[in-house]
C-alpha cells in the first residue's frame, strides 16, 4: 500500500509543469513569461477603468484591483483547461504602478 502512496506522489509531482514565475517578478515580465509557455489570457471579470489605472498596466489578463490596502490585483490565464491567476502589489506603495508578483495558484 505504501508504495501505492508514493507512486501517486510522484505521478502528482511530474504531473504539474513549473510556472515561469517568480516571487517580486513584474507583471510585465511574468505576462510576456506566460505567454511564451502557452498561458492566454481569461479575466475572470471585466475590470472598471479604475482597475486599469490602478493596475499600471494595460494587460487584457486583468481580472480585478483593490484600490484601498496593499493595492492587491489579480491576472488570470487559461491553458489546457487549466487556470492560473497571479497576484501583484504595486512596485510603488499607495501609488498607480506596475505590479510585482507576490503569489499565484
Amino acid at each position: 500500500m505504501t508504495w501505492l502512496l508514493l507512486l501517486f506522489i510522484h505521478m502528482a509531482a511530474v504531473a504539474v509543469p513549473q510556472l515561469p514565475l517568480s516571487s517580486q517578478q513584474s507583471i510585465v515580465d511574468a505576462h510576456r513569461s506566460l505567454l511564451a509557455a502557452g498561458w492566454r489570457p481569461a479575466p475572470d471579470q471585466n475590470p472598471s477603468p479604475d482597475e486599469r489605472h490602478w493596475s499600471g498596466v494595460r494587460l487584457d489578463s486583468l481580472s480585478s484591483c483593490s484600490g484601498t490596502g496593499e493595492g492587491f490585483c489579480r491576472f488570470d490565464y487559461r491553458r489546457d483547461g487549466q487556470t492560473l491567476s497571479v497576484v501583484t502589489v504595486p512596485s510603488r506603495p499607495g501609488r498607480a504602478s506596475i505590479g510585482r508578483v507576490i503569489q499565484w495558484w
